[in-house]
């Protein structure tokens, strides 16, 4: 993935229900960064090895492709979706090799990339994140921004969803 802000991405603590979101602005584009434990969006971190598993890697992976579904941004910010880039492990679904996937006993993480060309980008001011409905065992993400504005942070939760970006001071 393109987008880290620091420790957010490079060296944050895996932790199960708890992921992480970055969002950097350069002018105009706006790129959204997701990484979380697999085990937060699926309920487990190996290679699928059930039919369930196996629709539930699929449907989150279906999830997080559809930028729509995981995040709003203002519509006076005008924003245009111009690339979406889902990373799970294990392989593409349909894989014949996914099922073969080394098992490890280690954490798997699964990461997207949402980049948006917006036509006023200062009318960006919060991002809605439906990543909460979609994956209930997602409980907290930590949020970071980089804007024009500045740059901030926050903690989201499922009852505070929406995301309030640095202000132009």
């Amino acid at each position: 993935m393109a987008v880290s802000l620091g420790a957010s991405a490079a060296g944050g603590a895996h932790e199960h229900g708890v992921a992480r979101l970055s969002l950097v602005q350069d002018d105009t584009t706006i790129t959204l960064g997701f990484d979380s434990p697999l085990d937060s969006l699926v309920g487990f971190e190996h290679a699928p090895r059930t039919e369930a598993q196996k629709k539930a890697l699929t449907q989150a992976r279906v999830t997080l492709e559809n930028a729509a579904q995981v995040l709003t941004l203002p519509a006076a910010a005008a924003c245009t979706l111009t690339s979406v880039d889902v990373e799970l492990p294990f392989g593409e679904p349909g894989d014949k090799h996914a099922a073969h996937a080394d098992d490890h006993s280690g954490h798997s993480d699964a990461e997207a990339e949402y980049v948006f060309d917006c036509a006023q980008p200062t009318a960006l001011t919060q991002v809605t994140v439906g990543l909460f409905k979609a994956f209930p065992r997602l409980q907290r993400l930590d949020a970071e921004a980089a804007t024009v504005a500045g740059q901030g942070k926050s903690v989201l939760r499922p009852a505070q969803a929406t995301w309030s970006l640095p202000a132009a001071r």
